[in-house]
């Protein structure tokens, strides 16, 4: 294994190969100053050849059109290049004198990631060994907001960061002038679950036209300062969406580079980019799908068959936000912004968890059996505490809910919460998953008939009232400063749940139509049957002795 560069062990000489190699392209400098600041080599794929040479085009000038989109799937290093390395390298130009001066406007939806992200470009500038190649000093130097500026105390550069909720008015990209000066940068500008939401959606789009796009500092129509924006796909009308359909008023340059990789997206690259993907995927592990074969896009770091596990187990979000091509979604009934959301459960009365049945047969595609587990609060209000979903045979359902009852019974006696009840509905697999836990009795279980009259569309036109007027809690999975949360909590500190299927259930939510062309809507079965449980059918006055009160 080659040995990683280490700055003490370079000689003068070394030191300055290394400074040129360093701006003759944003990838050389990204992977050497990878290298030298986190002391660990960048695992470099044919992706990352074609995101580098699309910056260096930008910058030279040779992009056409001059604004550039790039889609690419969790975990492909887009912050690192474009929120990170990319300023450092802009600065390192202007200090060899190829550029002029920069200014950079980078927005994403989470405060704490563009903070993050700016200290850390902040960070390499500052190090000794960027400092002994390219010495300048700062001005401004605050997380959301550093500059640089030279021996004569004039600005060089500037960056500053921004939450696409914050104040973005006051901060510029670029200056006036033909060379270029600096980029409006948009990394993840999309909240993944407002995507869920047409109010929220259309409420991030407004934002793109009506405050983000006067941000540029050279508006003409000669050499006009580029908008770049980096993000996974979340929606047909998410940010990516919205700009591809001219919504901004500029055109753009598209790269999407999926999670899977069939022979037709190989054959649709540009050279060189196509025999350098092909020489790079060929040989390594691939599988069949529907009659068409597929390998992965990172074959170091992401297995084909993990990969189509997860295409597997939801679907929508998979081709969303791994295969760039997000379905549309024809529902248009729910919206998701109705749902409240939570960080730490209230006090609760009680808790049950509702059941709905797949077929049996685990083949069946799309169809799953998902438990979910409800807390009933003493302020009136239903809280969805955690979901799973999956496709299990008779036997392995019968010891998934024996297992989910034991994970989810435990409670605290001081701040009562009992599991009082498993609600199953009365068909497909369900009759004999009801059937064998009433005889084995260590289960309470409550039967969920399905009449003749009680279709989807009717029992989801029932809920929706309890939903629209704030009466449904799911957990919240971002903080106000964006950053992620993993788990929600009960009131008495303990874990309650992860947050990692709300997004898969949000899209069912969103996805609910009325003519039935939905891919699934399992979880929905269980929620609404929860609502009409407990703040329909079960929606008695609420007693609750002072002692519970005080200590709620």
């Amino acid at each position: 294994m080659t040995k990683v560069i280490e700055w003490d062990d370079l000689s003068f000489p070394e030191r300055v190969v290394l400074k040129s190699k360093s701006t003759k392209s944003f990838l050389n400098f990204t992977r050497l100053w990878f290298e030298l600041v986190q002391g660990d080599r960048l695992l470099v794929n044919w992706h990352h050849r074609l995101m580098a040479s699309k910056i260096d085009d930008l910058i030279a000038g040779r992009l056409n059109p001059r604004n550039l989109i790039i889609n690419i799937p969790p975990g492909g290093t887009k912050t690192e290049f474009f929120s990170i390395h990319f300023p450092a390298y802009v600065n390192a130009l202007v200090q060899e004198g190829k550029l002029n001066r920069f200014r950079n406007l980078n927005i994403s939806f989470a405060d704490t990631l563009v903070k993050r992200n700016s200290r850390r470009t902040r960070d390499i500038i500052a190090s000794k060994e960027y400092q002994e190649l390219w010495p300048c000093g700062f001005g401004v130097n605050q997380a959301e907001e550093w500059e640089i500026i030279n021996e004569r105390g004039r600005s060089t550069g500037q960056t500053i960061s921004r939450s696409s909720n914050g104040q973005i008015t006051g901060g510029r990209g670029g200056y006036y002038g033909e060379l270029f000066s600096g980029v409006v940068m948009l990394d993840d500008y999309n909240k993944p679950v407002d995507m869920l939401s047409e109010s929220r959606r259309d409420s991030a789009n407004t934002l793109l036209v009506n405050t983000i796009r006067s941000r540029r500092g050279d508006k003409s129509k000669e050499h006009p300062t580029p908008f770049v924006s980096i993000q996974q796909r979340l929606h047909t009308n998410d940010a990516t969406g919205f700009m591809l359909s001219g919504g901004m008023g500029v055109n753009f340059h598209h790269v999407a580079i999926p999670a899977l990789l069939s022979e037709k997206y190989i054959q649709s690259l540009d050279e060189p980019w196509r025999s350098l993907c092909w020489n790079t995927v060929k040989d390594t592990d691939s599988v069949v799908v529907s009659g068409e074969r597929y390998w992965s896009y990172w074959p170091q770091m992401e297995d084909v068959n993990d990969l189509v596990a997860l295409w597997d187990k939801d679907r929508y979000t998979f081709l969303s936000q791994y295969q760039q091509n997000p379905m549309a979604l024809t529902g248009g009934i729910i919206d998701t912004s109705w749902f409240e959301t939570y960080t730490n459960l209230p006090a609760l009365r009680f808790r049950a968890i509702y059941v709905d049945t797949n077929s049996g047969k685990v083949e069946d595609y799309l169809d799953y059996t998902v438990f979910t587990l409800v807390g009933m609060g003493i302020d009136g209000n239903l809280y969805i505490i955690d979901v799973e979903r999956g496709r299990w045979d008779p036997e392995d359902l019968l010891k998934k809910a024996e297992e989910l009852w034991e994970r989810w019974k435990p409670f605290n006696v001081y701040h009562p919460k009992p599991l009082t009840k498993m609600s199953i509905e009365d068909k497909q697999a369900g009759q004999g998953l009801i059937t064998t836990l009433k005889k084995r009795k260590a289960i309470p279980v409550h039967e969920i008939p399905r009449g003749a009259g009680q279709n989807k569309i009717v029992r989801c036109l029932n809920v929706i009232p309890q939903i629209k007027t704030g009466k449904v809690y799911v957990p919240a999975t971002h903080n106000e400063a964006g950053a992620a949360i993993a788990h929600v909590y009960y009131d008495d500190g303990s874990v309650a749940g992860p947050t990692s299927w709300v997004m898969t259930a949000m899209t069912e939510c969103a996805a609910f139509s009325a003519d039935d062309s939905h891919d699934n809507d399992d979880i929905l079965d269980t929620w609404m049957d929860a609502i009409d449980d407990c703040l329909i059918s079960g929606s008695q006055p609420i007693r609750i002795s002072p002692e519970l009160l005080k200590r709620a």
